[in-house]
């Protein structure tokens, strides 16, 4: 089909209509298939391939990450339906050229002849004149497009100046982040979010009142700050938005980076040296005991090890340098092989085994972790029938979704597709969530995991007892096991115990299975018998390996399998015993 005349015709139409109107394909992709003149207008846009290479193409890139709700979802949460099946739409993002923008409208759903069911979104800027500024409209700092212009211009200044090393000397670029600000926006909302924001400009400009200062975007900031004294008054400035906040998992932490003064280190774009402090700032996200570091150059690697694996992902699933992984988990009461957890492992011809932690999260950033989890899945799947068809024993598998699989995909139909296609049952498939993913994304995963329950899987929750614990997720969430979180055993002592007993005990009270990650000693696996722990898994039995090896080491030491009839019995015995 040609698609210019069509175009042409909806641009006669939509470009008369007051607002930016922007029409969507109704699949999980939320592919964009056309906007009018003013959304082009509204995201600063030249032309059409300006705007798509912008957005990627997709409704989720219209906006910033965290407020990326799917548009299906939206029509059933608290955002609020209006009249004659329209709903309303607000968000915040970034235009071609760096202005922040909250955005506003309605979309409702079209049938339409040309492109089958679709979307119609109908959106209008709200700060259209500050916007237009270079004054970022949340925080009345500059935009991030006028700060780096003006630092640009700073720069250069100094390179000209009789003293080569008075760049380096005396200026410095920071970065700020306000870790796990989503929370804050979760139980607040986005505008008084906003409010706090506000404050930590007001702060900011207070404590360094002649300097450059920006809102990169959501919780990120950026200085160009005198060097002297600077370590002292950060550390200030974040303990006073960390008073402000008054949330503990809630902290701002603080990046420096070096302006290098070399003849040559002019022709590197000034973002260079603000990543670089990001660098320094992202160290230490999770140390509670530091909130300023400094960029060293050790850092750099990470920045290499990044491309790499952004690069490479696609060749190394093709090629098959990611394999799946199995770890066995033992039922405590006979000490049968009761299922195995899949594990994605790298293993890189040239650089060797990628450490898990090293990847997932770059993956997970970059919003890609949906392409290893889907192969995964379907590496499972293979496994299954593969057992299926040579009549080896069956046990369960599960597998890790990650929050962003249910922002950028359907999971549920992805996983029916590769159920159907391999033609599996449904139950030896499990689902695993993570605690993080249920406190970020509530509204959505309530209703998704709901579904997958319906059609048929078990949902496990993964990692309970770790940082983001809340016992709301018992509550709000049907869950059918809860694996107990690894660090528990690893720091094992007194409080430990009772913190696990506690939880066992719980668990039984709600009639959820226990299973518990991460033994390694003889001490564990007695004590999680004795308390009633249903599942271990963990090294003390076997590290996570692939199939075949898996296969052969059960063989040698004579592991029995336990079989359907025996689980079900075994699992119902365990609910009858909590009664």
């Amino acid at each position: 089909m040609d698609e210019e005349p069509i175009k042409k015709t909806l641009h006669r139409y939509y470009d008369l209509i007051a607002g930016g109107v922007c029409l969507i394909r109704q699949t999980a992709e939320e592919q964009i298939l056309f906007v009018n003149e003013e959304m082009l207008r509204i995201y600063q846009c030249a032309t059409e391939n300006e705007f798509f290479q912008l957005t990627k193409g997709r409704f989720a890139g219209l906006m910033e990450a965290e407020d990326y709700i799917p548009l299906e979802a939206r029509t059933n949460s608290r955002h609020g339906d209006l009249d004659e099946g329209y709903s309303f739409l607000t968000f915040r993002c970034y235009t071609k050229t760096g202005n922040y923008r909250h955005i506003e409208g309605t979309f409702h759903k079209v049938n339409s002849p040309t492109f089958g069911k679709i979307w119609m979104l109908n959106l209008v800027n709200k700060e259209r004149s500050m916007a237009d500024s270079d004054l970022d409209p949340v925080t009345g700092l500059l935009n991030m497009h006028a700060f780096y212009q003006r630092v640009q211009k700073k720069t250069n200044a100094l390179r000209k100046t009789a003293e080569p090393d008075a760049l380096e000397m005396r200026y410095c670029p920071v970065y700020l982040n306000l870790t796990n600000f989503k929370v804050y926006n979760e139980l607040h909302g986005i505008y008084e979010g906003d409010r706090m924001l506000r404050k930590i400009g007001q702060l900011l400009k207070s404590a360094f009142p002649a300097s450059y200062i920006t809102r990169l975007s959501g919780d990120n900031f950026a200085l160009f700050v005198p060097r002297d004294g600077l370590e002292v008054k950060l550390k200030e400035v974040c303990q006073a938005v960390n008073n402000e906040v008054r949330m503990p998992n809630i902290t701002m932490k603080a990046g420096i980076g070096i302006i290098e003064a070399a003849a040559s280190a002019h022709r590197r774009p000034i973002t260079t040296y603000f990543d670089q402090a990001k660098l320094a700032c992202d160290s230490i996200k999770k140390d509670a005991t530091r909130s300023v570091a400094f960029y060293n150059e050790s850092m750099r690697q990470s920045i290499t090890d990044r491309i790499f694996i952004l690069d490479n992902l696609d060749r190394a699933i093709r090629k098959g340098h990611i394999q799946v992984y199995y770890q066995p988990v033992v039922r405590a009461m006979t000490g049968k092989f009761c299922g195995c957890e899949a594990l994605a492992r790298w293993i890189d011809p040239a650089k060797g085994l990628l450490p898990p932690d090293s990847f997932i999260p770059v993956l997970e950033e970059s919003r890609l972790i949906s392409r290893l989890d889907c192969h995964v899945i379907e590496e499972v799947a293979k496994l299954l029938r593969y057992q299926m068809d040579n009549h080896f024993p069956m046990v369960p598998v599960s597998v890790n979704l990650s929050r962003y699989d249910f922002l950028l995909m359907d999971p549920l139909a992805f996983v029916e597709r590769i159920v159907e296609q391999y033609h599996i049952p449904r139950y030896y498939l499990r689902i695993e969530v993570t605690e993080s993913a249920l406190v970020k994304n509530r509204h959505l995963l309530i209703e998704k995991l709901h579904q997958f329950h319906q059609s048929g899987y078990q949902v496990w929750l993964d990692d309970f007892g770790s940082a983001y614990s809340s016992l709301n997720v018992l509550q709000n969430y049907e869950f059918d096991e809860l694996k107990i979180d690894q660090g528990l055993l690893r720091y094992f002592n007194e409080d430990s115990r009772k913190i696990i007993r506690s939880i066992v005990l719980m668990a039984k009270e709600m009639g959820i299975h226990v299973l518990a990650e991460g033994a390694e000693t003889r001490e564990h696996i007695d004590f999680l018998r004795a308390i009633g722990c249903e599942k271990i898994q963990g090294y003390y039995y076997s590290r996570p390996m692939p199939y075949e090896l898996l296969r052969e080491q059960f063989q040698e030491a004579g592991w029995q399998v336990e079989t359907l009839p025996e689980e079900q019995a075994l699992d119902a015995a365990a609910k009858l015993s909590d009664a």
